[in-house]
């Protein structure tokens, strides 16, 4: 399947414009804005469903999402909903619906999602919001270069600002993190500035990331000073000289936590 999209993207290399229309207008023909560009794309969403029994659960997902000709969409995603986890491959559409607007159709393992985005001026998504009932989520997207990865990608330092929540006395309650990491062959060194539910707290930490064979997604895991665990799905997001940062999506069951680790 992975072959398939690659080739399918050396048919469309990254920066050629999709042509689809909304029906019954032209694409082309707003000089403000490109039509949507082809190409593969890193996309972090987070946000919340609607109320249950008084309190709201969280929801964050990870996406590696290709736009190929003729409007098709192809990607795999990680998800999380409070303490559950699931993911997929997935197929689906996207389709001017306005001026630098796209409305994006996605068949998901276990059922429709759709989002809408806006496109910059060069016709790339750069942020788009969940238009599937009972959700509140918002997403951030980032091209990607073509090709696989290598965790040697991310050597230099990586920063990063965060929040997410955890569950604690049967609630969610908030969190946010600020780090500074030291990458080298897969190897990460940090130190984390946190705030679990208004408690703050210094840490050091250090971890290992396992990328998927032949691909940009990967398994990291990280280890306090106190030799406490925290689990994540990685996806590195390639750029033309070496990786311009990676996303992450926790899955401990009782955090949750998805960031966007920029690489200096």
């Amino acid at each position: 399947m992975v072959r398939s999209f690659l080739a399918l993207l050396a048919l469309a290399p990254l920066g050629v414009p999709l042509m689809v229309a909304e029906p019954g207008k032209a694409i082309g023909n707003n000089r403000s804005c490109q039509a949507p560009m082809q190409g593969r794309y890193a996309v972090m969403g987070m946000g919340s469903s609607l109320p249950v029994k008084g309190s709201t659960t969280p929801e964050a997902r990870l996406l590696q999402e290709r736009w190929l000709p003729g409007g098709a969409v192809r990607g795999e995603i990680i998800e999380r909903v409070g303490q559950s986890r699931r993911s997929g491959s997935y197929t689906g559409r996207v389709t001017v619906v306005g001026t630098c607007l796209v409305r994006v159709e996605r068949q998901l393992p276990w059922g429709a999602q759709v989002s809408e985005a806006v496109l910059d001026s060069k016709g790339r998504p750069l942020y788009s919001l969940d238009r599937s009932s009972g959700t509140v989520i918002t997403g951030r997207w980032l091209p990607m270069a073509p090709g696989a990865c290598k965790a040697s990608d991310l050597n230099g330092v990586v920063l990063s600002s965060q929040v997410g929540s955890n569950w604690q006395q049967n609630s969610w309650r908030p969190n946010a993190v600020v780090q500074r990491e030291e990458w080298a062959g897969g190897s990460v060194k940090g130190i984390a500035l946190s705030s679990y539910n208004g408690v703050g707290e210094t840490v050091g930490y250090t971890g290992n990331l396992q990328l998927d064979r032949g691909s940009c997604w990967g398994t990291l895991v990280e280890r306090d000073a106190k030799g406490v665990p925290f689990n994540y799905r990685a996806l590195v997001v390639n750029g033309r000289n070496g990786a311009r940062g990676y996303l992450y999506l926790q899955t401990d069951p009782t955090n949750l936590t998805v960031g966007w680790l920029v690489r200096e």
